[in-house]
């Protein structure tokens, strides 16, 4: 992220106003430089729910024509109230979503295997994966925006439009199934 801050040192608060105030030029050297930024998080969020990189490519794209949208002068501008990564977060989710009835209308063969994904890092995180499948799905995002995505309780709250004690449940309750499965006691061995 460091690198690409050194590209466009501004904040996404500065670059949102570019895209909202500026002139065609500006605006689109500000949305180019939000993209770049923020196109890894929307694409491992998307890898999250699409079975394929390519269908979670589609999303990525999807995702940030959904956001050049809201920008003049077809749109009437964007107010960031939070990070832009909670405004993203739930774009791209949803977004996802809708990718994945559509496969399942018009279904096409997989290429990648789930495994086979890339992730946030490079180690062994077949278990990991395996044990975050079988949690419930609120645990299991709730578990990937904290430690994966690094978001505040409060972020989560605002990120899935939940309260802050849903949040709080769901984070023990995986956290503690977490702590009594196969895949915790295989940690302790090690």
């Amino acid at each position: 992220m460091a690198r690409l801050r050194r590209q466009d040192p501004r904040s996404d608060e500065a670059l949102v106003a570019a895209c909202n105030e500026g002139d065609a030029r500006e605006a689109a050297r500000a949305f180019e430089a939000l993209y770049r930024r923020h196109k890894d998080y929307v694409l491992r969020v998307a890898l999250r729910f699409v079975p394929d990189t390519d269908t979670a490519l589609d999303v990525l794209q999807d995702t940030f024509t959904y956001l050049l949208r809201r920008f003049p002068p077809p749109g009437r501008g964007l107010v960031l109230t939070a990070k832009l990564t909670t405004l993203l977060y739930p774009i791209a989710k949803n977004t996802a979503i809708t990718a994945l009835r559509t496969l399942g209308r018009f279904p096409v063969a997989e290429d990648v295997a789930p495994d086979d994904l890339p992730g946030p890092d490079s180690g062994d995180t077949t278990d990991i994966r395996r044990f975050l499948a079988g949690l419930a799905r609120g645990q299991r995002e709730v578990l990937e925006l904290r430690f994966v995505d690094d978001l505040s309780l409060q972020e989560i709250a605002d990120v899935l439009s939940i309260p802050l004690g849903t949040v709080k449940s769901r984070l023990h309750l995986g956290i503690a199934k977490l702590k009594s499965s196969d895949f915790a006691k295989n940690l302790d061995d090690e």
